[in-house]
């Protein structure tokens, strides 16, 4: 069984599980978890290190893989109740850890919480413990994570009770700074939509406020049952309401149709003038000049459905939204603002402000510039999107035409996120007066800290925003009369700034690996390019290969947090995708492949075409013990498999369409499809590969951008051997694929062939 079944079955924590299975392990039994293996490439070694037993032999393999450690605190002195007890624990693990070499980022911690149905005086506090211990544990290691087995904090009670009780902690344990928890994402109700009473008696047990808190909680719910309260709560408009709380009520919760109506409405009531709203078939609309409906209008947006975005960002930034939810309350704006605008003269001054926004020169991806544009646009701001791609020269002239109040860069990778340092170069040696947000995958707070203060500090600001209502409320300040007191206090955080990033290792002096190349496999054809078209692609293969986790939590942002769907409900969404992809032929896939002769001399692949047009590839050595780099897996006469995918062009074009169309919604869910379509076109074709080769062992697939290969430009390498442009797939000057949705690789036989870092 399980662990979590096993709790379950025993009326234990998991923490007592655990700690059974150590002593199993200290007299030498040997237990099977291959079902708790997150990666069954390590798994074999995993199990070699537990068959010796001990952390000890574990801990640097864990180190030299990156493997995170779910660290219980869990001391000495037993279990970790008191947040000082907790935060001690945390430490005295992290300090063993570190012995081993295991980074601080790969710790999560489990600061345990304990069940407050006993009433026992020992436990009374246990929530408010649990809380307070989490966010000393971030505090003392702001680059760790954190976890928890909820569902402690209620075992005993009634199921009912313990939905809402479970529901209710999670909230403020994700406030506190919580980044995981186990927990039935099925049995979690978003906070915003548990009713007031059951929220108040829920809260009055997690932070102890009075002596009868688990009393009263236990006598309401054993007088309510599913039938009560939240579960019959249904989210809908009163009609009751004036139309600029149904406005915003209808924005909050994603309810878009009428909003247009209860717009017209909200305009007519703030003037006092019910009478000039008239109706054509159920669409109203309002009998009036615009100069007579302008400050009206005004109001409605500043009042109603500017407050409603926020309310929505609040809830995203506080775990309560996930971001297809948020793309929804986006659709509803937008539809407000355009019924709205109607009733506006145009003049200057009615924008918030003007943001000049694109994806960095040599970056093709532009999911978070999109998502940027489309909250700041529905947040009042004028917004000049620049799209992808885009050159230093491009904003600069764009900054000379419009005046903007600030500049928003995006970049995924991080050899493009170098242009954001030759950007702020640029703005600070032409003294530039206009704030930099900078966001994007590839970057964190040190490196813009850095690049802001590199040669001097640029004055007008240099903002890291980790999401774009971070963004969002650092440019509602910088066009604010508060804009003096941000800019001097981040001028001083930055003078106090010290980059305490290590310096990188020359690897090019790294002893070899001890890694010997193996017989070459016999592919039927060599040098020449295969290409396959999308009928010749078996499409309901690659479907089942899409990593569903991946999709669901990553590409999608359905991470099982308040207000997500349900497992089964997700898989629903994923079959009515592919039911119109296929139905509406959105998805275009061709896939190119070959097998080329190939020789190594230390960090070099000689890789011959046929055409005479011979590639060399430098790969980076590793600096682990081992010393590992791709080139040690080949010989002199070897052969080496290359492959590109890609899910075509049509589908970039339809997204694009659809985010002028304004849907948001619609081009999320598309755009994180087709990235995993393509991820697992890469799949299929590493499998047909492996089949040809006769692989049982090896056949692994590296694509630019790993560790292992890190430079990306090297796919202009590629091209010139497979060729994919007559396959639809071209290439920025710094090597990223287009479209998008596209991946390639080099295919590596060696049987003992392993992922590994630098």
């Amino acid at each position: 069984m399980k662990v979590q079944e096993i709790a379950i079955k025993r009326g234990l924590t998991l923490s007592t599980i655990v700690g059974h299975a150590e002593q199993l392990l200290e007299q030498g039994i040997k237990l099977d978890f291959a079902y708790l293996s997150p990666n069954k490439k390590l798994l074999p070694i995993l199990l070699e290190a537990q068959a010796k037993h001990g952390f000890e032999k574990l801990a640097p393999i864990m180190a030299k893989y990156g493997i995170p450690a779910i660290a219980l605190c869990i001391g000495p002195e037993g279990m970790a109740k008191t947040p000082r007890q907790k935060v001690d624990t945390a430490e005295l693990l992290y300090e063993t850890g570190k012995k081993y070499g295991l980074k601080i980022e790969q710790f999560i911690f489990d600061v345990l919480t304990f069940t407050l149905a006993t009433g026992e005086d020992e436990f009374l506090d246990a929530g408010k413990n649990t809380l307070e211990g989490i966010r000393l544990v971030k505090e003392k290691f702001p680059n760790c994570f954190t976890t928890l087995g909820l569902s402690n904090i209620s075992f005993g009670l009634a199921p009912y009770a313990r939905k809402i009780l479970n529901s209710v902690f999670l909230y403020h344990a994700v406030k506190t700074g919580l980044d995981t928890a186990i927990v039935n994402a099925k049995e979690i109700v978003p906070y915003g939509e548990i009713d007031e009473k059951e929220k108040k008696l829920a809260e009055d047990l997690v932070f102890n406020t009075h002596p009868n808190a688990l009393s009263d909680l236990i006598t309401y719910f054993e007088n309510a049952g599913p039938q009560s309260g939240t579960a019959s709560k249904k989210v809908d408009v009163d009609p009751s309401w004036s139309a600029g709380k149904r406005s915003n009520f209808r924005i909050v919760n994603r309810l878009k149709d009428g909003i247009q109506n209860d717009v017209v409405s909200a305009i007519a009531e703030k003037l006092g003038k019910n009478d000039i709203i008239k109706d054509t078939d159920g669409t109203l609309f309002l009998d009036a000049p615009k100069e007579v409906t302008h400050d009206a209008a005004i109001k409605t947006l500043n009042e109603d459905l500017l407050p409603a975005m926020k309310e929505v960002g609040d809830k995203f930034g506080s775990g309560e939204l996930i971001l297809p939810f948020v793309l929804k309350s986006a659709e509803c704006m937008k539809a407000s603002v355009g019924e709205l605008e109607k009733y506006l003269v145009k003049e200057e001054g009615t924008s918030k402000g003007v943001l000049v926004l694109g994806t960095v020169y040599g970056d093709v991806h532009d999911i978070g510039k999109n998502l940027v544009k489309t909250i700041f646009q529905n947040n009042g701001y004028t917004v000049h999107d620049l799209g992808k791609q885009v050159p230093l020269q491009k904003f600069l002239e764009k900054i000379d035409e419009t005046k903007p109040d600030a500049i928003g860069l995006s970049a995924l990778l991080v050899s493009t996120s170098k242009q954001m340092k030759f950007f702020v170069e640029h703005a600070r040696k032409n003294n530039m007066t206009i704030p930099i947000l900078c966001g994007g995958a590839a970057i964190n707070s040190n490196y813009i800290n850095r690049i802001a203060k590199e040669d001097g500090i640029y004055e007008p600001g240099v903002f890291y925003c980790n999401t774009m209502f971070e963004g969002l409320k650092t440019m509602d300040v910088l066009v604010s009369d508060e804009k003096p007191k941000l800019l001097a206090d981040w001028k001083e955080k930055i003078e106090n700034w010290s980059d305490k990033s290590t310096a990188s290792v020359d690897s090019s002096n790294l002893p070899k690996s001890d890694i010997k190349p193996v017989q070459a496999p016999i592919p039927k054809s060599i040098g020449k390019p295969i290409r396959l078209k999308a009928d010749q692609i078996k499409m309901d293969e690659v479907w089942q290969m899409i990593d569903k986790k991946s999709l669901f939590k990553l590409s999608w942002g359905l991470r099982g947090k308040a207000g997500s769907e349900s497992e089964e409900e997700h898989e629903e969404l994923l079959n009515q995708w592919k039911i119109r992809i296929i139905r509406e032929k959105l998805f275009e896939p061709e896939i190119v492949y070959g097998y080329f002769r190939c020789n190594s001399k230390d960090r070099k692949l000689h890789v011959e075409n046929p055409t005479g047009d011979d590639v060399e590839f430098d790969f980076p050595r590793s600096t682990k013990p081992e010393h590992l780099c791709l080139t040690d897996y080949f010989g002199d006469d070897d052969i080496v498999a290359f492959q590109s995918v890609t899910v075509g062009n049509k589908v970039v074009e339809i997204i694009e369409q659809w985010n002028k169309e304004d849907k948001y919604t619609d081009a999320y869910y598309l755009h994180g499809l087709a990235v995993e379509i393509a991820e697992a076109l890469a799949e299929w074709v590493n499998q047909r590969i492996k089949s040809e080769l006769n692989l049982e062992q090896g056949g692994l697939r590296y694509s630019w951008g790993f560790p292992s290969c890190p430079d990306v430009s090297q796919h202009h390498l590629v091209w010139k051997l497979l060729q994919p442009e007559k396959s639809g797939m071209t290439l920025t000057e710094s090597g990223q694929i287009i479209p998008e949705q596209s991946t390639a690789a080099i295919v590596i036989h060696h049987p003992k062939a392993q992922y590994f870092v630098l």
